[in-house]
């Protein structure tokens, strides 16, 4: 597969040059965002395109504005490349139409893993998820933001606590006075006095409105309510929406957050399964992480692979089935997602700590790493000389102790 890489560092282009080739595909290099855009404008653009954010010319969101304002047959799944690594910059790059997002310095597991969702969204052409499924995902996995992209239009909807907090569209009016503009109560002059207490106190808006007695908090929840619910309708009939879920940890300041089934839309709303029933996906962008989650997960693998008998540890994201991290010897995916399918859509109340499944030289080990969010952990051992129940308790050591209710599975459990 042909593909691009825009750097104006030699030294970051010829490390990502390496780790691309070594993985069997072509690549251009380019050293500014001119020649960049030349390169993907052209009669054979690149199927895949990692972008430095800084560069001379077009920097890396503009020169990914472009390429998706062209419109082409064939689609080009961008990453941008950048030392920034804070939640707002990597929000811009989703926001400037990038499918995803790799923070320098970066490693070559990180990297492959990267190009691995690449290749099987371009490859496999696998379907997107729906827009209620990931709203469902994004409220059970706690907060965050859920992006959603169609060409240049990006609908976000913002999530604390499990609950929607707010909605917007980049093609329809978003402030405070739109949503209060058929509220004969309060005034225009009003409104902009609680818009400048929001700003210099730091207060939410609707704290501010029913503490001044402006409007009653009854009626206020009614007009988010409303207001809400119309903008993710309009963010569900997106055409063709690349969804992509950033999960941010951050405190709640107030005001009021509405369930899910108040704001779906009414095409939506027919008792939508809980996120556990819901099928793993491949191919969909993984969660970003923060930096300290990353480095937490990294130990723990490194932890795994050093177990006596491990040679592959893998970790998944449960929701999507996207690989979070892997240490040892390539993981028969195909293999490991049949086991995590199995969890994702179990139905019984049959309580299950591991799944053990053996073969005829090695054992297999699909784990609960975390439940909110859910992750899985699938360990791979030699069979000869493994003793489980110790494998199990270093495993134990090695890993989270996840919280919450116990992992449910309506197979049985395998193993000797």
């Amino acid at each position: 597969m042909r593909i691009l890489v825009a750097d104006d560092s030699p030294l970051s282009a010829k490390v990502l040059v390496s780790i691309v080739t070594k993985a069997g595909h072509e690549c251009t290099v380019v050293a500014d965002g001119e020649s960049a855009w030349s390169v993907a404008s052209g009669r054979d653009p690149p199927r895949i395109m990692f972008l430095d954010w800084v560069m001379p010319g077009i920097d890396g969101l503009e020169l990914c504005r472009r390429v998706r304002a062209l419109k082409l047959d064939n689609y080009i799944y961008i990453v941008i490349v950048s030392s920034r690594a804070k939640q707002r910059d990597i929000a811009l790059g989703y926001q400037s139409g990038a499918d995803d997002f790799i923070t320098k310095p970066f490693r070559a597991e990180e990297l492959l893993s990267k190009l691995g969702v690449a290749e099987r969204v371009i490859e496999a052409q696998t379907p997107q998820v729906s827009f209620e499924r990931a709203l469902i995902a994004a409220c059970e996995s706690g907060g965050g933001d859920l992006l959603v992209r169609s060409g240049s239009v990006i609908g976000r909807i913002m999530i604390y606590h499990g609950k929607v907090a707010w909605a917007h569209i980049s093609n329809e009016p978003g402030s405070l006075r739109a949503m209060l503009a058929s509220e004969p109560s309060i005034t225009k002059e009003e409104i902009n006095a609680v818009l400048e207490e929001c700003y210099e106190a730091g207060r939410n808006f609707a704290d501010v409105l029913v503490d001044w007695g402006l409007l009653d908090a009854e009626v206020l929840r009614a007009h988010m309510r409303q207001w809400i619910g119309a903008k993710c309708g309009s963010i569900s009939k997106l055409e063709s929406p690349t969804i992509i879920f950033s999960p941010e940890e951050r405190e709640y300041s107030g005001g009021f957050l509405l369930d899910i089934c108040e704001v779906l839309p009414e095409s939506c709303r027919h008792s939508p399964p809980p996120i556990s029933r819901i099928p793993l996906v491949r191919g969909v962008s993984p969660a970003v992480m923060s930096r300290a989650s990353q480095r937490e997960i990294d130990a723990n693998l490194d932890r795994v692979i050093e177990l006596d008998g491990v040679v592959a540890v893998t970790l998944f994201d449960g929701n999507t089935g996207q690989t979070l991290g892997a240490r040892g010897v390539a993981t028969d995916l195909d293999f490991a997602w049949h086991n995590l399918r199995m969890v994702a859509s179990a139905e019984s109340q049959d309580r299950v700590e591991d799944i053990i499944v053996t073969t005829q030289h090695h054992l297999h080990v699909l784990r609960l790493y975390s439940r909110n969010p859910l992750r899985l952990l699938f360990v791979t051992t030699e069979r000869a000389g493994v003793q489980l129940g110790m494998l199990r308790l270093n495993l134990g050591d090695c890993t989270p102790q996840p919280t919450g209710p116990t992992l449910r599975s309506e197979g049985p459990q395998l193993g000797p």
